[in-house]
């Protein structure tokens, strides 16, 4: 038997983990991100999820399922000496 509704005044928002179904590149690459930013991989998975629900589910151009992982902006500790203006 399906259980009945709730009223929305007794529902609760509570944090959940589940599990997604993606290739182990996409899950590697979504753990070293996740480290880069100083949290876990489940919070990352998230957070990218409640991101894209907030903008709408947007559609991604087909053809483009393996996006590239941008490289992270480097420091200006190691970015080396600026061009001197002209």
């Amino acid at each position: 038997m399906i259980p009945p509704r709730k009223p929305a005044d007794q529902l609760k928002d509570k944090e959940v983990r589940w599990y997604v179904h993606t290739k182990s590149s996409v899950k590697q690459a979504m753990t070293d991100e996740a480290f880069r930013r100083g949290v876990d991989l489940w919070t990352l998975g998230g957070a990218v999820l409640a991101s894209w629900l907030q903008a709408g589910c947007p559609d991604f151009p087909v053809g483009t399922s393996e996006l590239p992982i941008p490289a992270p902006s480097p420091s200006s500790s190691i970015a080396g000496p600026k061009e001197p203006e002209a």
